[in-house]
């Protein structure tokens, strides 16, 4: 079977991290070749940040297009997927289809197009386009779609249950030392006080979706009321104005590390990973800490609720308030020894892995292709 990855660009992200994987994991009894839509010679560090992470039977293909939609695009992208003629293609964007229609309208009769929904339905998928998107291919079964979490297939028969969905939860490559292990180790021994100080670790960009004003605040408070805490932010973004306003609110023991290729080595250094997202689908990095076997904390999004049981492996916020994210904080603290006991435990037979999620959406694959 020959499948076609289809994304902008390998940029850092969630969806771009789990792309990478999959791919990697399909290549091993599948043709895969991993398209990337947007020209990765322009700003090429930031677009090619997972290039090399690249299993080498995967091929690597770019489009170099520019930045802006044209009628040409549809041409192009038709053209090549006609020319690759694969079994499969699987969009990986929420405006991929956009980009794609020329070649879902035309190909559709034989090559099955998938497309993962990356995001909280209600929160990514509400514009006029997707919504469109939807109530058009969806119905008439050109692209079916695939749920990344239980909450977010809920979401998605409930709002269109005349679109052909599957659940596959989301999945991560386990969670390996890197050569700088010890090296981060040192660094991180470096921000606890003392022997009872908490490091707690958040990965992601600089953006209002990931609601890092809420989380700088909480531990602000929470570093005011004497918790023994500390919080690494890991991320690129932090350099603009809107981050450079967060760093400014932020107490000395708030530290931003920039961009970081070997989040491994951080997630088996520390103690606690905490998201504070408005809005998710099922973030890889909650599912890193969770293959790293560390306790979590996070808002009450899509794929959290999933993921984090309650009091268990971590906590769930309320809600979206400050007051309550620094109760999660202080009980994470004081609750810490049997929370790390049964994260520990639960990774072990953690249904989140990349192996697990790559055969399920091979079966998939290979189930609709049957039906070819």
């Amino acid at each position: 079977m020959k499948i076609v990855e289809v994304l902008f660009t390998l940029e850092s992200g969630g969806a771009e991290r789990f792309v990478v994987d999959l791919s990697n994991e399909l290549s091993s009894t599948c043709d895969v070749v991993l398209l990337t839509l947007k020209d990765d010679t322009k700003n090429c560090e930031k677009r090619n940040f997972y290039k090399f992470d690249l299993a080498e039977n995967v091929e690597y293909r770019n489009l170099g297009l520019p930045d802006s939609f044209s009628v040409g695009t549809w041409f192009k992208i038709y053209n090549e997927i006609r020319k690759l003629n694969p079994d499969v293609v699987h969009l990986n964007a929420k405006t991929a289809f956009q980009f794609c229609a020329l070649a879902v309208f035309l190909l559709s009769g034989k090559i099955h197009f998938y497309e993962t929904i990356h995001n909280d339905l209600h929160n990514g998928y509400t514009t006029f386009a997707n919504k469109l998107m939807f109530n058009t291919v969806g119905r008439w079964k050109r692209i079916k779609y695939i749920a990344l979490s239980q909450t977010n297939y809920e979401d998605m028969k409930k709002e269109y249950p005349y679109c052909d969905i599957s659940c596959i939860v989301n999945g991560r490559a386990r969670i390996v030392p890197t050569t700088l292990f010890d090296k981060v180790k040192r660094e991180i021994a470096k921000y606890r006080t003392d022997d009872n100080t908490k490091v707690f670790l958040h990965v992601a960009r600089c953006n209002i979706q990931k609601n890092q004003s809420l989380l700088i605040h909480a531990f602000n408070e929470a570093i005011a009321k004497g918790v023994n805490v500390q919080l690494l932010i890991v991320g690129a973004g932090f350099d603009t104005q809107e981050g450079e306003k967060l760093k400014n609110i932020a107490e000395k023991n708030i530290h931003f590390l920039g961009t970081r290729k070997n989040i491994s080595d951080y997630m088996l250094n520390v103690d606690a990973f905490c998201l504070s997202s408005i809005y998710e689908g099922m973030p890889i990095t909650l599912l890193e800490a969770s293959l790293a076997g560390i306790p979590c904390v996070s808002t009450p999004v899509c794929g959290s609720v999933d993921l984090i049981k309650n009091g268990l492996n971590g906590y769930l916020c309320k809600d979206f308030s400050v007051k309550e994210y620094v109760t999660t904080i202080e009980l994470t603290v004081r609750n810490y020894a049997s929370l790390k006991f049964n994260a520990e435990k639960m990774k072990e037979n953690s249904p989140y892995t990349i192996k697990e999620c790559a055969k399920k959406y091979l079966d998939l694959f290979q189930e609709k292709y049957r039906k070819i």
